[in-house]
């Protein structure tokens, strides 16, 4: 099976790439302008003006479309940059794909774009607003070349290496910190889902996507926590305390206040459920056993 995967270098790409490796059935490429942190075994293929010869080459089956531009801020340095890693670099993909008989395009969205976590489109953030907009565009380039579309919206993942420092890191390094790390009030509610769950997902669904023509998955654990029970779990976990000043950055006037993964269809549909509860995946990260 031929994989392009977009957003190779980033957090989930990196991740996911180590996964297809370690079999034998997969032939990756990856598109991407930073070449340095990919393994040997994937293809690169440079977002240029080649993309369009270099995808027709490929003849890739499935597309896992990784890549975005992830801020919660608007600011005009930021508009830019959103609508053309958001919109335009995935409309251009799309329009290079027209010729080759795609099977299927994964689309990764944000759970962000579902403010009241009722799966209804409503973005929290002007980010979550344009990873919406692509979508009308996926559907359109969908019907005049006939490939299956699979949306599916991950929830907060953590573990692993990222770049990024994630709650999860801040919540870690606040253990026994000398002062006070400053938090929210802690009372925000997520679906927290291990970056290893993620990765199997993503393998497993590449493997099963003819199961379903079309379809809106969420990929989380269908449980939520606020960020003082994931603390106090932490405490438990390393039995020391955690120093944090909660309630020292102000709520925004827009957030994500609870927000829980409908699984349903991951278990009825694939037959797929996360593995890592958030007990284990905090061990996990405590012990530095993450793989």
């Amino acid at each position: 099976m031929n994989i392009i995967i977009t957003g190779a270098t980033g957090y989930v790409g990196k991740n996911l790439i180590s996964a297809f490796l370690e079999q034998t059935n997969y032939k990756l490429f990856a598109i991407t302008r930073n070449t340095s942190d990919l393994p040997k075994e994937v293809i690169v293929i440079k977002d240029d003006s080649d993309l369009e010869k270099n995808i027709v080459s490929a003849k890739p089956d499935v597309v896992i479309h990784l890549a975005s531009y992830l801020t919660s801020r608007a600011e005009i340095e930021d508009i830019e940059k959103l609508i053309s890693s958001n919109i335009t670099f995935g409309t251009k993909l799309l329009n290079a794909l027209k010729t080759v008989q795609l099977k299927c395009f994964i689309n990764i969205g944000s759970f962000s774009e579902f403010h009241f976590n009722d799966g209804v489109i409503n973005p929290t953030y002007l980010y979550s607003a344009t990873k919406s907009a692509f979508r009308p565009i996926l559907k359109y380039y969908s019907e005049i070349s006939k490939f299956k579309v699979v949306n599916v919206t991950p929830f907060s993942i953590y573990g692993g290496i990222d770049s990024q420092k994630k709650i999860m890191d801040i919540l870690f390094d606040a253990v026994d910190a000398k002062e006070p790390v400053k938090m929210s009030d802690g009372f925000q509610s997520l679906d927290f889902i291990h970056i290893n769950d993620v990765v199997d997902f993503f393998v497993y669904l590449s493997n099963n996507f003819a199961l379903f023509d079309e379809e809106e998955l969420y990929l989380g654990t269908g449980k939520s926590y606020n960020l003082r029970e994931i603390a106090a779990k932490i405490e438990q976990i390393t039995e020391r305390k955690i120093n944090a000043d909660w309630g020292a950055h102000p709520p925004r006037a827009r957030d994500t206040n609870h927000a829980c993964a409908p699984i349903g269809k991951l278990k009825e549909k694939l037959n797929w459920q996360p593995k890592i509860t958030i007990e284990a995946g905090l061990v996990l990260k405590y012990k530095g056993k993450e793989v």
